[in-house]
Protein backbone atom coordinates (compact mmCIF):
# COMPACT_ATOMS: atom_id res chain seq x y z
CA UNK A 1 0.00 0.00 0.00
CA UNK A 2 1.33 3.23 -1.18
CA UNK A 3 2.26 5.52 1.94
CA UNK A 4 -0.66 8.22 0.91
CA UNK A 5 -3.08 5.45 -0.07
CA UNK A 6 -6.10 4.83 2.24
CA UNK A 7 -8.60 2.29 1.63
CA UNK A 8 -11.49 4.12 3.14
CA UNK A 9 -13.49 7.40 2.92
CA UNK A 10 -15.21 9.34 5.66
CA UNK A 11 -18.75 9.82 4.39
CA UNK A 12 -20.51 12.19 6.18
CA UNK A 13 -24.29 10.73 5.71
CA UNK A 14 -25.91 14.24 7.32
CA UNK A 15 -24.04 16.42 4.97
CA UNK A 16 -24.39 14.32 2.15
CA UNK A 17 -28.14 14.28 2.14
CA UNK A 18 -28.70 17.86 3.11
CA UNK A 19 -26.03 19.03 -0.21
CA UNK A 20 -27.61 16.27 -2.81
CA UNK A 21 -31.33 16.10 -1.66
CA UNK A 22 -31.95 17.14 -5.82
CA UNK A 23 -30.34 15.15 -7.42
CA UNK A 24 -31.59 11.98 -8.76
CA UNK A 25 -30.89 8.63 -7.99
CA UNK A 26 -28.32 8.35 -11.28
CA UNK A 27 -26.97 11.78 -10.19
CA UNK A 28 -26.06 10.18 -7.00
CA UNK A 29 -24.74 6.89 -8.16
CA UNK A 30 -22.38 9.37 -10.65
CA UNK A 31 -21.46 11.42 -8.27
CA UNK A 32 -21.02 8.91 -5.31
CA UNK A 33 -18.58 7.23 -8.16
CA UNK A 34 -16.63 10.36 -8.93
CA UNK A 35 -15.91 11.15 -5.24
CA UNK A 36 -14.38 7.59 -4.94
CA UNK A 37 -12.08 7.43 -7.80
CA UNK A 38 -10.85 11.16 -6.71
CA UNK A 39 -10.29 9.81 -3.23
CA UNK A 40 -8.29 6.92 -4.72
CA UNK A 41 -6.63 9.34 -7.14
CA UNK A 42 -2.46 10.31 -5.93
CA UNK A 43 -4.00 14.26 -6.80
CA UNK A 44 -7.49 13.92 -4.98
CA UNK A 45 -8.78 15.10 -8.09
CA UNK A 46 -10.44 13.87 -11.52
CA UNK A 47 -8.96 15.09 -14.97
CA UNK A 48 -11.18 17.81 -17.11
CA UNK A 49 -12.02 14.90 -19.61
CA UNK A 50 -15.89 14.36 -20.15
CA UNK A 51 -15.32 10.74 -22.06
CA UNK A 52 -13.37 9.73 -18.68
CA UNK A 53 -16.07 11.11 -16.14
CA UNK A 54 -18.25 9.10 -18.20
CA UNK A 55 -16.45 6.03 -17.88
CA UNK A 56 -16.14 6.56 -14.17
CA UNK A 57 -20.00 7.61 -13.30
CA UNK A 58 -21.07 4.72 -15.56
CA UNK A 59 -22.99 6.06 -17.85
CA UNK A 60 -22.77 7.01 -21.63
CA UNK A 61 -21.34 9.81 -23.25
CA UNK A 62 -24.94 11.36 -24.38
CA UNK A 63 -26.15 10.91 -21.04
CA UNK A 64 -22.90 12.41 -19.27
CA UNK A 65 -23.26 15.73 -21.26
CA UNK A 66 -27.44 16.12 -19.91
CA UNK A 67 -26.12 15.42 -16.26
CA UNK A 68 -22.36 17.18 -15.71
CA UNK A 69 -23.93 20.73 -14.98
CA UNK A 70 -25.46 19.27 -11.93
CA UNK A 71 -22.92 16.43 -10.65
CA UNK A 72 -20.13 18.87 -11.71
CA UNK A 73 -21.72 21.71 -9.63
CA UNK A 74 -20.27 20.09 -6.22
CA UNK A 75 -16.56 20.40 -8.31
CA UNK A 76 -14.33 23.27 -8.84
CA UNK A 77 -12.25 23.10 -11.88
CA UNK A 78 -8.69 24.45 -11.80
CA UNK A 79 -7.98 25.87 -14.78
CA UNK A 80 -3.89 25.50 -14.61
CA UNK A 81 -4.01 21.76 -13.80
CA UNK A 82 -7.55 21.06 -15.79
CA UNK A 83 -8.65 18.95 -12.94
CA UNK A 84 -11.49 18.95 -10.82
CA UNK A 85 -11.71 18.92 -6.82
CA UNK A 86 -14.52 18.98 -4.44
CA UNK A 87 -13.60 20.57 -1.40
CA UNK A 88 -15.01 18.84 1.22
CA UNK A 89 -12.82 15.85 -0.18
CA UNK A 90 -9.94 17.68 -0.05
CA UNK A 91 -10.33 18.81 3.14
CA UNK A 92 -11.23 14.82 4.70
CA UNK A 93 -8.18 13.65 2.86
CA UNK A 94 -6.04 15.97 4.59
CA UNK A 95 -7.12 14.82 8.34
CA UNK A 96 -7.13 11.21 7.27
CA UNK A 97 -3.25 11.24 5.84
CA UNK A 98 -2.74 13.55 8.74
CA UNK A 99 -4.20 11.10 11.19
CA UNK A 100 -2.47 7.99 9.42
CA UNK A 101 0.49 9.77 9.64
CA UNK A 102 0.25 10.30 13.59
CA UNK A 103 -0.75 6.61 14.39
CA UNK A 104 2.14 5.64 12.16
CA UNK A 105 4.39 8.00 14.18
CA UNK A 106 2.90 6.20 17.56
CA UNK A 107 3.86 3.40 16.50
CA UNK A 108 6.67 3.49 15.25
CA UNK A 109 7.46 5.76 18.78
CA UNK A 110 6.56 2.55 21.05
CA UNK A 111 8.39 -0.05 19.23
CA UNK A 112 11.68 1.61 18.57
CA UNK A 113 12.85 0.56 21.69
CA UNK A 114 12.20 -3.44 21.28
CA UNK A 115 14.71 -5.45 19.68
CA UNK A 116 14.06 -8.92 18.64
CA UNK A 117 11.33 -9.42 20.86
CA UNK A 118 8.38 -7.79 19.18
CA UNK A 119 6.12 -10.78 19.04
CA UNK A 120 6.23 -11.25 22.75
CA UNK A 121 6.37 -7.86 23.75
CA UNK A 122 2.79 -7.14 21.43
CA UNK A 123 1.57 -10.52 22.78
CA UNK A 124 1.73 -9.08 26.12
CA UNK A 125 0.42 -5.94 25.57
CA UNK A 126 -2.33 -7.16 23.67
CA UNK A 127 -2.94 -10.32 25.94
CA UNK A 128 -1.65 -9.63 29.32
CA UNK A 129 -3.12 -12.68 30.46
CA UNK A 130 -0.63 -15.01 28.55
CA UNK A 131 2.47 -15.89 30.19
CA UNK A 132 5.40 -13.97 28.68
CA UNK A 133 9.07 -15.19 29.92
CA UNK A 134 8.09 -17.71 32.16
CA UNK A 135 6.12 -15.38 34.20
CA UNK A 136 2.61 -16.96 35.71
CA UNK A 137 -0.63 -15.94 35.88
CA UNK A 138 -3.66 -17.20 37.22
CA UNK A 139 -5.07 -19.22 34.30
CA UNK A 140 -2.29 -21.48 34.05
CA UNK A 141 -1.40 -21.64 38.10
CA UNK A 142 -4.98 -22.63 37.94
CA UNK A 143 -4.20 -25.45 35.15
CA UNK A 144 -1.09 -27.04 37.15
CA UNK A 145 -3.09 -27.02 40.72
CA UNK A 146 -5.91 -29.16 38.72
CA UNK A 147 -3.22 -30.63 37.20
CA UNK A 148 -1.64 -31.69 40.34
CA UNK A 149 -5.33 -32.66 42.13
CA UNK A 150 -6.04 -34.88 39.40
CA UNK A 151 -2.42 -36.92 39.93
CA UNK A 152 -2.91 -37.40 43.46
CA UNK A 153 -6.23 -38.91 42.93
CA UNK A 154 -5.30 -41.11 40.71
CA UNK A 155 -2.07 -42.19 42.75
CA UNK A 156 -4.54 -42.76 46.08
CA UNK A 157 -6.57 -44.99 43.36
CA UNK A 158 -3.34 -47.11 43.22
CA UNK A 159 -2.65 -47.08 46.27
CA UNK A 160 -5.98 -47.86 47.37
CA UNK A 161 -6.61 -50.31 44.83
Amino acid sequence: MSKHRLPYMPFWVDDYQRDTRHLTTEEHGAYLLLLMAAWASPTNSLPDDDDMLARVAGVSAARWRKMKAIVMAFWTLDGRSKRWAQKRLKKERRLAVDRKAKASNAAASRWKDEKNDDAQSMLGQCHPSITIKGKPNGFLERVEARKKTAEIEIMGEFENG
